[in-house]
């Protein structure tokens, strides 16, 4: 169908009023009469086009009828289309055919498949083709006519048969590309099912040669337009004619149809888009985006690698152009990447001339504003990833002259360029996208970025070393240190001092050496960095002036600190670890800077090959000590493997002894402080020393320290420091008995992993012997030191449980916390140990256990009982997680412990067992099905009368109702609130409102219905009350903001009236609200003022002492059974009350109202918002004297 047959004029854009618009309209059904249907949906409308619809399906009705044919869809659909076909159709008016055409469109939806013969279906459509375009038919007319259109190529015809399908498919490619908006929609929408549909490739094929056909219709006027610049304005003035809006609809049908056309049409199609792209902004460009879009995002597009450079050629040209719309040129970049990975998938070794081009187009776009930067930043990255192949590309090798390598080159040349052009430092997405580089190319980045590096460096240098908003360079000059290795980087930027003149040069680099160096070489830093370090140490003792010689021992310190960098999976531990050694032993003894650092270095070496032993995986796989500072994901050697790690253990195990003395030396004249670093490296060296080694040298010190006599046996203290400070060698005599005692505690507790059964026995002598002492000093080692042993040896707990017990529950309870916690640690080790090898009957030495955690639960200092909380989720935790054995789990062994203290009597150790049962239960909630007569057994203690009891059971009743889900708290409901419900008449203690709280939460979970049914009529009363409190509170939060406002309004009247008047009378109330400058005034401002504010802020704080001060007294409306209703008078009359009287009396919240406010309204007293109180001074201060709203007046 030509397309002078749908033109119209343009009046006709206008919806007319007149016609029905059923595009929202809900279909009939199609077992039922559609005249019947349409009668009862439209018979009471008076509109014009109702009643011609009616009309049309009553006439249709009645041909039916004269017939004798049933009134089904597809006879109405018959009669409607043989009226259309009649000779006499021709002389009707658009009225008549358009209601003709509305009854088709929706009589036809609702024929089954099958109703209509394909060869009638063609027929149809020839006959509703000649009238759709009939004059004077209306926008929603026509759409109906179009929609007929659609549903008979799509329902009915046959879709095999290029003949049955192409008058009308062209038909709805001319509608189309309609200016109509509705028109236009509806002929694409069944458009694109129809393509979706196609199963023959013939008639694919004949169908995508029109729409090929309809593109280059249009091509010409296309063209024109692609060559026209624009302004990017949305009503642009080429757009007003009629021609050119085709060519925007006929892209959109592109854009729709392109997934389904043939592979042959699909790649002219391509082609011809490609000749309206240009490197300029114009009218078409957002469309034609889209529309190669389409292209890309289909699954079975297959790239032609001529077509596809061609269109990276196109795109890669209008993104150079950077005064293009943001919007487009961001489409446009993401066009470019959909056409490398398109390309890509094709040919991989394509990227080496189309990734330089992208590049180029892309890296101006890094300087753009941050969002368009990021993107462009993000598709970079990508691109640099995903398509770059690195053959092996040795740094030593010389691979320049290569296509790969001239295509890195030129990537990493473009992007050299703009780190040149930025003004400034260059911005994060510029850095990100060379830090993706770097890590890209790896060890060949110093064949190809060597430009970039020095680059990165003058900017380092320029800005003084000074790394404040400087992260990014940092980031990206370390990626560069991690995989060139500072080897090489140190050969590109050499860190230099000239002795002469004392001038150095790219210290800046220490600290980035620092966080990125991994997988360097011991013997580089022995030959080059040490030497490096003495020099800056030398020169600094030639210099007088004291600022430079700083500096200079500063420099020094920060490379000798480089040692923990190069122990990051050093390539050759085994062969150089022996002469490091020897080095770090020299170090410790004269230089004390260098402790940390070299407790630090062991560490990382022990720890990164156990690691990999214990993982039994690669480097690469268990990198967890390469640095815990680094600000970039340090990569680990892949050569750093398993059997790698096995050799380095064993070189550092040959070492490991002599290390050990020395740091045990430093340790024991070291700081408190210090020792934290000391401790960690003496216990990483020990679990690699043979333990009888480790033994001898703990057991010399502890001869130094005369702590045993030369035969090993323990000597007794000496009664005063000054005798045992006579025993002591001259090199310890510094130290004190008290300080030595610690220091051997805490050095033992580091000796404890790798120990054997001699060292631990010789260990937990020394801990008895600390313990025995009266002092109590050294405890606190002492406790830790036995932790460990408990945890990481369990024969201990085996061979001398009842020992060790006896000896814990032998000492008193220590005051500090770092103490009780490892007492309690123990605690937890030995109860595990007990509960899993025997029972209760056996042993009753868990009950004493126990008993000290129950009673320490209820200790006074609030870190105390945080810590016994701590424990005793540890403890229930491991003993869940423990295999069962037997038919009393240990887990259920240590509830049921517990529980049995809950017929002591003691109130305090009830409340404790409660206590520890509610930790218990919030962390496993399971133990109430479990255990049912936990929840019973707690319940009934609220029977008792002791307070310290009852608050504990309600504070497990919270717990158990707040943990458990609806359907479990259900079995537990009735006990529940038959349990709390006695107490809620209680306001002492809290109790009402604990008891107020649980209700509230049980019915929000398990719904009102069901607490009413469970709860005892005496108390319905108060669930009434509580399930008013959500209202009430909504009421309290409306009032505070009615009387703010209302405040308000008076400071800004009292605001204008100050400015208008030049002098305030004092004795007026204003005085109290206005801006005075002496400090009576300001003080009756802030009297009056902040009592308010106060109000707001400190409700609660004033509930809790009118709680106090009332006692156990409820008024009236706290009584169960209050209407909402008087609550809310009452509460309303006291804020009014309460504002009149200077903000001195307030609501509580729950109803309840000072002694003052029942006195004033028992008497019906209306009272003046200023008016003064009985008793108040003369010379008080001044109160508000304004008109009191009506609102807010008792009633």
């Amino acid at each position: 169908m030509k397309k002078n047959q749908t033109r119209h004029n343009p009046e006709d854009n206008n919806e007319n009023p007149n016609e029905i618009d059923n595009e929202n309209e809900t279909p009939l059904k199609d077992e039922a009469d559609i005249c019947q249907q349409l009668m009862d949906r439209y018979s009471k409308s008076s509109a014009p086009q109702h009643r011609h619809l009616i009309a049309t399906a009553a006439a249709m009705r009645s041909i039916l009828s004269a017939e004798s044919l049933p009134f089904s869809p597809p006879a109405y659909f018959a009669a409607a289309i043989s009226a259309l076909d009649d000779d006499s159709a021709s002389t009707l008016d658009s009225t008549a055919v358009g209601a003709l055409l509305t009854f088709l469109s929706i009589v036809v939806p609702v024929v089954p498949k099958g109703g209509i013969s394909s060869g009638k279906a063609k027929e149809a459509v020839e006959v509703l083709v000649r009238f759709v375009g009939k004059e004077g038919l209306g926008v929603a007319n026509l759409r109906s006519g179009v929609k007929c259109l659609g549903v008979l190529v799509v329902g009915f015809s046959d879709l095999q048969d290029w003949d049955s399908v192409r008058f009308g498919l062209e038909s709805l490619l001319g509608f189309a590309i309609d200016k109509r908006p509705k028109v236009r929609r509806c002929a694409q929408e069944y458009l694109e099912k129809v393509f979706k549909l196609f199963q023959s490739s013939i008639v694919t094929e004949e169908a995508s040669k029109s729409v090929l056909s309809l593109l280059k219709k249009h091509m010409h006027v296309a063209l024109i337009l692609s060559t026209i610049k624009s302004a990017d304005d949305s009503k642009d003035e080429n757009l007003l004619k009629p021609e050119h809006l085709e060519v925007l609809h006929m892209l959109n049908v592109l854009k729709l149809t392109v997934p389904y056309l043939s592979a042959k049409i699909r790649l002219k199609v391509l082609s011809e888009l490609c000749k309206l792209t240009s490197s300029e902004f114009s009218i078409l460009t957002r469309n034609i985006h889209k529309t190669i879009g389409a292209f890309f995002g289909n699954s079975k597009f297959e790239a032609n690698i001529p077509e596809m450079e061609n269109v990276i050629v196109s795109l890669a040209s209008y993104v150079s152009r950077e005064k293009n719309p943001v919007d487009t040129l961001i489409s446009a970049v993401t066009l470019l990447k959909c056409a490398v990975d398109k390309l890509h998938a094709v040919e991989s070794n394509s990227w080496t001339k189309n990734v330089p081009l992208v590049c180029g187009s892309v890296a101006g776009l890094l300087t753009f504003e941050a969002s368009t930067a990021s993107q462009a930043s993000d598709i970079l990255t990508e691109l640099i990833r995903h398509h770059i192949d690195l053959k092996p590309f040795s740094a030593d090798s010389n691979v320049l002259g290569s296509e790969e390598a001239d295509a890195i080159k030129s990537i990493c040349s473009i992007f050299e360029n703009a780190l040149s052009s930025s003004d400034g430092l260059p911005n994060e997405h510029v850095l990100a996208v060379l830090t993706v580089m770097f890590q890209k190319l790896g060890e060949s980045s110093y064949i190809f970025m060597k430009g970039i590096v020095h680059k990165l460096a003058d900017l380092m240098t320029l800005s003084g070393g000074d790394m404040s908003n400087k992260s990014d360079l940092w980031d990206c000059i370390g990626s560069a240190v991690t995989v060139i290795g500072p080897e090489r980087i140190l050969t590109l930027l050499p860190i230099t001092l000239h002795a002469d003149d004392l001038n150095y040069s790219n210290v800046w680099l220490v600290p980035i050496l620092k966080d990125y160096v991994v997988g360097a070489s011991l013997s580089y830093y022995m030959e080059h960095i040490v030497p490096l370090a003495k020099s800056f140490q030398q020169a600094s003792r030639k210099v007088k002036k004291s600022v430079i010689r700083q500096d200079l021992q500063a420099h020094a310190h920060s490379l000798w600190g480089l040692l923990p960098a190069f122990c990051r999976y050093p390539i050759d531990t085994c062969k150089k670890f022996k002469a490091l050694a020897e080095l770090l032993i020299d170090i410790f003894k004269v230089d004390s800077l260098m402790h940390d650092n070299i407790a630090v270095a062991v560490q990382i070496l022990v720890n990164q090959n156990k690691s990999i032993l214990r993982s039994g995986k690669d480097a690469d796989e268990s990198n967890n000590f390469i640095g815990r500072d680094s600000k970039l994901e340090l990569r680990s050697p892949t050569s750093y493997s398993k059997k790698t790690a096995a050799k380095n253990i064993k070189a550092l195990s040959s070492c490991a002894p002599e290390l050990l003395q020395a740091l045990t030396d430093v340790f024991v004249h070291s700081l408190p402080a210090k020792r934290l670093y000391l401790k960690d490296a003496i216990g990483c060296l020990a679990s690699i020393t043979d333990s009888s080694i480790t033994k001898k040298i703990f057991v010399s010190l502890v001869e130094k320290l005369q702590f045993i006599d030369g035969e090993g046996e323990f000597e007794k203290q000496a009664g005063n420091a000054d005798e045992f400070m006579e025993k002591e060698q001259s090199s310890l005599n510094t130290m004190g008995k008290d300080e030595s005692r610690c220091v051997i505690m805490e050095l033992a507790s580091s000796l404890i992993e790798g120990a054997d059964e001699d060292l631990i026995d010789f260990i937990y002598v020394l801990i008895k012997k600390t313990f025995q002492e009266t002092d109590e000093i050294g405890h606190c080692e002492a406790y830790y030191a036995l932790s460990r042993i408990l945890e990481e040896h369990d024969w201990l707990c085996s061979s001398i449980l009842v020992e060790l017990i006896d000896l814990l529950l032998g000492l008193k309870s220590p005051a500090d916390i770092a103490s009780l916690r490892s007492r309690l640690d123990c605690f937890n080790t030995l109860m595990v140990h007990t509960l899993k090898m025997s029972s209760l009957e056996e042993n009753t030495k868990p009950f004493l256990i126990l008993n000290e955690i129950i009673v320490t639960l209820k200790d006074g200092k609030e870190e105390h009982r945080k810590a016994t909380y701590d424990i005793l989720l540890k403890m229930s935790s491991t003993l869940r997680n423990s295999p069962d054995l037997g038919s009393d789990p240990p887990y259920h062994k240590l509830i049921s412990m517990i529980m049995g203290y809950l017929s002591g009597s003691s109130p305090h150790i009830k409340s404790g067992a409660v206590a520890a049962l509610s930790v218990l239960l919030h962390n496993d909630t399971q133990i109430c099905i479990s255990m049912p007569d936990l929840v019973s057994s707690i319940l009934s203690l609220l029977q008792t009368k002791a307070v310290e009891v009852i608050k504990a059971v309600l504070g497990f009743v919270k717990v158990l109702v707040s943990s458990l889900q609806a359907k479990d708290l259900q079995n537990f409901l009735s006990d529940v609130i038959h349990g709390v419900l006695q107490w809620s008449s209680i306001s002492r203690y809290h109790f009402r409102s604990k008891v107020t709280v649980i209700l509230e939460i049980v019915i929000r979970k398990c719904g009102i219905a069901a607490v009413q049914l469970v709860t005892p009529e005496k108390h319905r009363g108060f669930l009434n009350t509580v399930i008013e409190v959500p209202r009430i509170r909504l009421m309290k939060i409306l009032l505070q903001c009615e009387m703010w406002l209302f405040i308000r309004s008076i400071l800004l009247q009292n605001r204008r009236s100050k400015t208008t008047s030049k002098k305030a009378d004092t004795n007026d109330a204003d005085e109290v609200l206005g801006d005075s400058l002496t400090e009576g005034s300001q003080k009756r401002k802030h009297k009056g003022l902040g009592a308010f504010k106060q109000k707001n802020d400190l409700v609660d704080q004033r509930k809790r002492k009118r709680d106090k001060t009332n006692g156990s007294k409820l008024s009236d409306s706290s009584e169960p059974g209050v209407s909402a209703a008087r609550v809310g008078k009452m509460r309303t009359a006291k804020r009014a009350k309460h504002f009149g009287k200077s903000m001195k009396g307030h609501s509580d919240g729950n109803g309840k109202m000072n002694k003052k406010f029942e006195k004033g309204f028992a008497r019906g007293q209306k009272r003046k918002i200023g008016q003064d109180k009985k008793g108040e001074a003369a010379g008080d201060k001044q109160s508000f004297r304004v008109q009191k709203p009506k609102k807010f007046r008792a009633k």
